[in-house]
């Protein structure tokens, strides 16, 4: 049981005399008056090893942990300020039991430590130890670079180089700042993360990585983002850029096939509209009935399109014998859609090819027929993605994709809302990289 005698007899052995302890009547509040005992023969000026006098005294408060529980329990000490009788430089003493950059004791640090290892928030920590957040924050940031750099001097000793690396871009406040992740495919732990996504803000990435540890990357998957394909091609040139097959069928699923089916949709809302305007000028009621049915089935089509989105998006072999049934019969009535729906399942299935001549052909063709098709929304998305013919015909050689960087985006949402966010921009990275480091290597080295 921590006692004050104990408290005391340690510190004592530190150079500090227990002078007197006070405590609240409701055992609230407790203070531990300790004076320094260094003598000053003993002490030496750090700058020129000069011998020192004391010229003045002041008092440091430090948190410690409670004799018991409910009780805020300080510790103040007395220490003496000393001038060089050679140099003249001043210097306070320090104090041992201090943990450094904290106003808490080594004690009080090493309690937070082990509630953070039980994988409390910060908040929680703070309100069962009654220390204040920013610390609390600041040990559990050490605690973090510690794993991470523990990890790092393994894999150094280990002579371990990335292979494959996956670069994305996730938000930190949504549509407003966005950061950039590194992940190396090989181990799935993040290697980087930094703010912002412009060439500027990615050159960062290769200016913090040690010398030479990017020298085996062979392959590098990422979406389209033009500042990562010219700072790799320019950083790694024997590094093929691998553009990722995900970001390529949702552009496609967005920009073609989603264009073209509002567009079809809207064609029907119209054509209602237009039938029930006509019908309500009309004075005939078998022919108003006969107008409003008709506009009737073209509301049904316009929801139906609607409700298309999904089914669209889905591998064809994986539809259901209902949904693709019915699929087809809405295709039927909708040339346009009907083809850029094919050049979909074509595009997936070039994704699959292992040879890169085949591949090469196959997207050449695929480009050819896109153009060719009349289909603006098609056409258009043809010509801007045909120069980056080589990037899709790499996956064929290195089928690699940012998916695992996508899902790992996922614990960063997470992590955001736990936390309501970020101030600290460093530290959250810092989290971000933590995050990525295998849960079984955290486990086994005693980290939270």
């Amino acid at each position: 049981m921590l006692r004050e005698e104990n408290i005391a007899i340690e510190i004592k052995s530190q150079g500090y005399e227990c002078k007197t302890y006070t405590a609240n009547d409701e055992g609230t509040e407790a203070v531990l008056l300790f004076e320094s005992r260094q003598r000053t023969a003993d002490m030496r000026c750090p700058v020129c090893g000069g011998t020192v006098h004391i010229y003045d005294s002041g008092s440091m408060n430090l948190r410690d942990m409670p004799i018991w529980v409910g009780c805020k329990q300080e510790l103040c000490f007395i220490t003496h300020r000393y001038r060089c009788t050679k140099c003249r430089t001043c210097f306070t003493e320090e104090v041992p039991f201090k943990y450094p950059g904290t106003r808490i004791t080594r004690r009080a640090a090493g309690w937070v430590r082990e509630l953070l290892r039980g994988r409390l928030s910060i908040k929680a920590v703070q309100e069962i130890t009654g220390i204040h957040w920013d610390t609390v924050h600041h040990i559990h940031e050490e605690m973090m670079e510690e794993a991470l750099e523990s990890r790092a001097e393994e894999l150094r000793k280990a002579k371990y180089k990335p292979t494959q690396l996956a670069v994305d871009e996730f938000a930190i406040h949504k549509g407003h700042t966005y950061a950039t992740c590194v992940m190396d495919l090989d181990t799935g732990e993040v290697i980087w993360a930094g703010k912002g996504r412009s060439k500027e803000d990615f050159k960062h990435f290769f200016d913090d990585m040690p010398k030479g540890y990017l020298s085996e990357v062979c392959a590098v998957a990422m979406d389209m983002n033009a500042s990562y394909n010219i700072l790799f091609a320019e950083k790694l040139p024997k590094a093929v850029i691998v553009y990722d097959r995900y970001h390529m069928q949702a552009q496609y699923g967005k920009d073609v096939l989603g264009a073209v089916r509002l567009q079809e949709a809207r064609k029907h809302q119209s054509e209602a509209k237009n039938i029930l305007e006509t019908a309500e000028s009309l004075d005939d009621p078998e022919q108003k009935r006969r107008l409003k049915a008709e506009a009737k089935e073209e509301k049904q089509r316009y929801s139906q399109l609607k409700g298309l989105r999904w089914t669209l998006l889905t591998n064809g072999a994986k539809l259901s014998d209902e949904k693709a049934q019915h699929l087809q019969s809405i295709l039927s009535d909708h040339s346009d859609l009907a083809v850029c729906y094919a050049m979909k399942e074509e595009l997936c299935a070039l994704f699959e090819l292992r040879d890169p001549l085949a591949a090469y052909e196959g997207w050449k063709r695929w480009f050819d027929a896109a153009e060719a098709s009349g289909i603006p929304a098609l056409v258009k998305f043809a010509e801007l993605k045909r120069s980056r013919l080589d990037g899709l015909v790499a996956h064929a050689v290195f089928p690699i994709s940012t998916g695992k960087l996508e899902g790992f985006n996922n614990k960063i949402k997470v992590a955001k809302r736990i936390g309501y966010g970020y101030r600290d921009d460093e530290y959250f990275f810092t989290l971000v990289r933590y995050l990525a480091l295998p849960l079984a290597w955290l486990e086994s080295h005693n980290f939270p």
